[in-house]
């Protein structure tokens, strides 16, 4: 009787876990904001070094091939040339600096989305202006994917297939070869995580899981008691 309570007891639990769903993280540098000229920094003078940016539980690292060019940089909005109307980062290494992107302390996510501009609106455009991502696969492999940039004047947002179940995702700084000079913002990761769906094709709502929980409990606590009587 006590393996049937602790089994309606689990199943109780995995059902009313599989009724709620994960909500997207978005990085969107809104601490970095700040009004007039001048730029925010996150850099080291002597490099190439590690820099790196935390937001909600994710890590942005920079590797530069330029000493003093190693990390960073993000435009005050007084930064015309630069600020498209919302605050971004940008690698502060335009010789083809590398930025990764990881969960803290590892594990694996989902890229979604993510909005990438030409790094200044001033900037010598050039046709076939591609940034490249190559995410690192949880089960080994890699997934690559190329973006390109459409114009120097405005953000675009970039929708990624197939970088589920990433370790780290990189991309590089444009550079001579490139001109693919780039700044990114509203980094969407990890998707929803769906409920699963009734003989009918509809999804159960929270509130018909929680009752089902309800049930369950009861029908074992009854068979407890109806075994006790006995």
């Amino acid at each position: 009787m006590k393996r049937l309570s602790l089994g309606l007891l689990s199943l109780a639990a995995a059902f009313y876990s599989a009724g709620a769903a994960a909500t997207p993280v978005t990085i969107g540098f809104d601490s970095l904001t700040q009004s007039g000229t001048g730029f925010t920094s996150i850099q080291f003078n002597a490099g190439p070094s590690l820099s790196t940016y935390t937001e909600s539980g994710f890590v942005l690292s920079a590797t530069g091939n330029t000493p003093g060019q190693s990390g960073f940089g993000s435009a005050h909005t007084g930064e015309t040339a630069y600020y498209f109307g919302s605050t971004a980062l940008f690698n502060d290494d335009t010789n083809g600096g590398l930025t990764t992107l990881t969960k803290v302390g590892g594990g694996a996510f989902s890229l979604i989305s993510m909005d990438i501009a030409a790094l200044t609106h001033t900037w010598t455009f050039y046709n076939n202006e591609y940034v490249v991502f190559t995410g690192t696969l949880a089960n080994g492999g890699t997934v690559t994917q190329s973006a390109l940039l459409l114009n120097n004047t405005s953000f675009q947002t970039v929708v990624f297939s197939g970088f589920e179940d990433v370790v780290s995702v990189s991309w590089a700084q444009g550079n001579a070869i490139t001109h693919a000079a780039n700044q990114f913002d509203n980094i969407v990761l990890d998707a929803p995580v769906l409920a699963p769906t009734q003989p009918n094709g509809q999804v159960p709502e929270p509130a018909s899981i929680a009752l089902l929980g309800a049930g369950l409990l009861a029908l074992s606590r009854r068979r407890r008691k109806d075994g006790t009587a006995r």
